[in-house]
C-alpha cells in the first residue's frame, strides 16, 4: 500500500508539473503587435494604402520594419512553394499564369500589392519578373 502511495503522489507531482505553466507569456497581453494589426486588416480585405492610412498616426520606423517582416514572410512562403522552379519548369502560358496567381495571391494576403521593394525583390530573389502585375 505505501508503495502505490507513493506511485500516486510521483503521478500527481508529474501531471502537475508537466500541466502547469513555468513561467508568464513574455508579452503583456494587451499589447497589439502592428505587424499583426496589418496582417489582420489585410486578410479582411483592406489594400495596403487603406492599411497604411489606418495606420499613419505609427512611427514611420515601426511601420517601415512591418513592411520588411512581411516581404521577408512572403519571399519565404514564395519559396516554400517552389515558385522559382514552378517559373522556369513552365511550359505554356497556362503554366506560366498559374505561377503569376501564386505571387499575386501571396502578395495580396500580405497586403503589399502596391510595394515596389517587393516585387524587386522576388525578381532577384526567385528570378520571376512581374511587369504583369
Amino acid at each position: 500500500m505505501n508503495r502505490w502511495l507513493r506511485w500516486g503522489l510521483l503521478f500527481t507531482l508529474a501531471t502537475l508539473l508537466v500541466a502547469s505553466p513555468t513561467s508568464q507569456a513574455q508579452t503583456p497581453p494587451n499589447a497589439v503587435s502592428v505587424y499583426s494589426i496589418w496582417v489582420r486588416l489585410s486578410l479582411r480585405g483592406y489594400s495596403q494604402e487603406e492599411i497604411e492610412s489606418l495606420l499613419r498616426n505609427m512611427d514611420a520606423k515601426t511601420v517601415e520594419e512591418v513592411k520588411t517582416r512581411l516581404r521577408t514572410t512572403v519571399i519565404n512562403n514564395l519559396r516554400l512553394k517552389r515558385i522559382r522552379e514552378r517559373f522556369q519548369a513552365s511550359r505554356d502560358k497556362g503554366d506560366l499564369q498559374d505561377v503569376l496567381s501564386s505571387i499575386e495571391t501571396e502578395i495580396r494576403f500580405a497586403g503589399m500589392e502596391n510595394d515596389e521593394e517587393l516585387k524587386l525583390e522576388i525578381r532577384e530573389r526567385l528570378g520571376v519578373p512581374l511587369d504583369r502585375l
